[in-house]
């Protein structure tokens, strides 16, 4: 296993960087081009991995969830613009009808509020309580 101080430089990163650069570029699109038809209709039918729309993924923040996951030992990672986009992702993914959520009364308003306003109509309940209240 390599130490962590060469994880930290050359883990998670391709060997070669795009353009032939020593470090990892920054990326700043929103967009990406594609070289023809043919190589949209490749990338749609599952054919072909990269990056089309800078929501559904950037190279730059690839690149540091793969050093990250590195970093960690772990298989990957991923990286959220924001703490509410990292906790109702979470949430979405774990949560279904019927699932109840209990909540401290002091954990951030916005999550509360994502639970009680938006989940709920999701069929999942939720319950508040005291922190440090274990018996509740």
């Amino acid at each position: 296993m390599p130490k962590d101080s060469t994880l930290a430089v050359h883990g998670g990163e391709e060997r070669r960087k795009a353009y032939d650069a020593v470090t990892t570029p920054i990326v700043c699109t929103a967009t990406y081009g594609f070289q023809d038809t043919a190589e949209i209709v490749r990338y749609f039918e599952g054919d072909l991995e990269r990056e089309e729309y800078g929501r559904y993924g950037n190279p730059t923040v690839r690149a540091a969830e793969r050093k990250i996951a590195a970093l960690e030992g772990a298989e990957d990672c991923a990286l959220f613009a924001s703490g509410m986009a990292a906790v109702t992702t979470t949430m979405f993914e774990l949560l279904k009808a019927g699932d109840h959520v209990i909540l401290t009364s002091d954990c951030y308003r916005r999550t509360r509020q994502f639970v009680r306003a938006f989940l709920s109509r999701f069929g999942v309940t939720h319950t508040l309580v005291e922190p440090g209240d274990s018996a509740a």
